[in-house]
């Protein structure tokens, strides 16, 4: 029997697709990278925003029609999750509907003929097939989500914050070096959370463990964190420890107060700035990436004009910016005034135009330093090309080395950067880490 996988969405889906293609192969499934050659057919879905659910039902469909006679379709994650009954009703295509953490249940997609499965039921595994780059990997560390965003429907899809336990998060830490991973990517919805649901803050005591079993020449990331997440235990550890890499997500989301107040997100932007600028004199040359979020309801000019002060003093080195899309059954779908579409696509347009401008500049001091790269691959042109310390894979731009020692992929280099663009860096290859 053979299998074919689609993952949507973000990273935590990608962990769990990776985990359901394992749990599969011991079952004597194979994976196979056409839909064509598969018996079993599955979508693992994304269902936060508006869009995000229109491109899950695209591909269910898509690969609906090409369905064969004897082939199967399960869909699972966020979209059954969300949608329950609703989505067994309108995709009669499906022959199955699984939630989230599917590998659970991984012998349901093989056995059970039809339904909706909303919480598989089963045990972890520390055993994934790494479906993208093999040199880097994400590593969920909690599901769920303990905060209460008025425009957030992750509570509701996911269900409350679960900290994975701390033995289980290194038994799969240590299968990832044991194949080859050079980085691994801490992801959750909200990383700082881990262990809250235990009684207590437990991100620095994670972060140490995991130091402790690192091969060497490889690093660890973190991902999507709660500004208010961010302890004086943790940036101690992102001054001292080299391997942790010199970087931290923290969506923002917006600045002026009432815009946070009707987000429900309990901060000012002054306290951003605070720690923003602690965290820059602490690690010199952290990067720091946010989301913003345009076209809230209440968001006129006065409150779009204290967004933009704020990005420019703030100066992130990376950014992403979207439209608000009023989710059904979120708090936020019933305020009011909301700007128009149009209004809210060029707000977009101007957050990213004044994005550019500073990721340009930012670059351009970063000329003639030195940082760690994580060769992934070649270029168009046959060069290395890598991510730096400061840059995330898959969303943040990256290195090219352009001369130096020879490298090649999954080599962890330190490099001298030589020249800057608007998002990527040229870099000369000093030397191979261990």
């Amino acid at each position: 029997m053979k299998v074919y996988a689609v993952s949507l969405g973000c990273p935590k889906n990608r962990t769990d697709t990776e985990k359901l293609l394992a749990r599969l192969l011991e079952a004597g499934v194979e994976p196979v990278l056409v839909p064509e050659e598969a018996d079993l057919l599955v979508v693992n879905t994304c269902a936060f925003i508006r869009p995000a659910v229109r491109e899950s039902i695209d591909t269910i469909l898509e690969l609906a029609e090409a369905k064969r006679p004897g082939q199967r379709l399960a869909v699972v994650g966020c979209l059954p999750a969300r949608f329950r009954e609703e989505a067994l009703a309108h995709l009669p295509e499906v022959d199955l509907f699984m939630g989230i953490e599917a590998y659970r249940a991984a012998g349901d997609l093989l056995f059970r003929e039809r339904g909706l499965l909303l919480r598989p039921e089963g045990p972890e595994t520390a055993r994934r097939i790494l479906t993208e780059n093999p040199f880097y990997a994400y590593l969920k560390v909690t599901e769920g989500c303990r905060h209460g965003c008025s425009f957030c429907t992750i509570p509701r899809i996911r269900g409350p914050l679960r900290s994975r336990p701390l033995k289980e998060i290194l038994r799969e830490a240590e299968g990832l070096l044991a194949q080859g991973v050079r980085e691994i990517i801490l992801v959750g919805q909200d990383v700082s959370a881990y262990g809250l649901d235990q009684g207590r803050a437990a991100l620095p005591e994670l972060l140490q463990a995991l130091l402790r079993i690192l091969s060497p020449g490889a690093r660890l990331r973190l991902l999507y964190l709660h500004p208010e997440g961010v302890s004086p235990e943790l940036m101690e550890l992102l001054a001292t420890e080299e391997a942790l890499a010199p970087y931290l997500d923290l969506p923002v989301q917006h600045a002026h107060p009432e815009i946070l107040r009707r987000m429900r997100r309990p901060y000012r932007a002054e306290d951003l700035l605070r720690l923003l600028e602690e965290l820059r004199r602490r690690r010199p040359g952290i990067g720091l990436r946010t989301s913003v979020i345009v076209g809230f309801p209440g968001e006129g000019e006065e409150e779009f004009a204290a967004l933009l002060s704020f990005l420019s003093q703030a100066r992130f080195d990376h950014l992403g910016a979207f439209v608000y899309w009023p989710e059904e059954g979120t708090p936020a779908a019933r305020l009011r005034p909301r700007p128009s579409q149009r209004i809210a696509r060029r707000r977009r347009h101007r957050v990213l135009a004044l994005q550019r401008e500073i990721s340009r500049e930012n670059l351009r001091a970063r000329v003639g330093t030195e940082d760690l790269v994580l060769v992934t691959g070649y270029d168009s042109r046959g060069r290395p090309v890598g991510h730096a310390g400061f840059q995330a894979p898959e969303v943040d731009g990256h290195t090219v080395i352009v001369r130096g020692i020879p490298v090649e992929p999954g080599d962890l280099v330190r490099v001298r950067f030589v020249r800057s663009f608007t998002y990527d860096l040229w870099a000369e290859a000093l030397e191979r880490l261990a």
